[in-house]
């Protein structure tokens, strides 16, 4: 089996899943997580700031950071890897800040316009009741995209 650094391009990708407590220091272990596990790849810095923004707004905004809340991080390596964090619902649904004068956004809205500005597409699913996961595809094969996925909602 390969570690990460070793993993050859084209192959079978690679998937993990892991539950983590929804408190502070669990957002910077789950960033630690996926920037060991993308090591060699030249995006370690980059994907470890999408997690960091997800996981962060899961904590930040929903259940998932009340007492015995919980966040989900799924991560699939492969040339476009698909990153993506599932919380507990509650709070807003979660928005890309538009980068137009005049649209504020509700919170902040400026790490999401980050994640979009480092991924080739990114996307929510789910619901304020049962919980949202919000994804980042990020390209392997290359630096990050030259603008932004989107300055709109985020796709269900």
């Amino acid at each position: 089996m390969c570690s990460a650094g070793e993993w050859l391009w084209g192959s079978e990708p690679m998937r993990w899943r892991r539950v983590f407590s929804g408190r502070a220091d669990q957002v910077a272990a789950a960033r630690q997580l996926t920037a060991s596990l993308f090591a060699g790849t030249g995006r370690e810095e980059d994907v470890a700031v999408v997690v960091a923004e997800l996981a962060g707004n899961a904590v930040l905004h929903t259940r998932s950071g009340y007492q015995g809340g919980w966040f989900g991080l799924e991560v699939t390596l492969q040339d476009v890897a698909y990153i993506a964090v599932t919380d507990l619902g509650g709070g807003c649904i979660p928005t890309i800040r538009s980068e137009q004068p005049g649209c504020e956004p509700r919170v902040n809205g400026r790490g999401l316009l980050m994640v979009s500005r480092l991924a080739l597409a990114v996307g929510i699913h789910g619901s304020t009741d049962t919980g949202h996961t919000v994804w980042a595809d990020v390209d392997l094969r290359g630096r990050a995209a030259a603008g932004p996925a989107g300055e709109a909602p985020l796709a269900s």
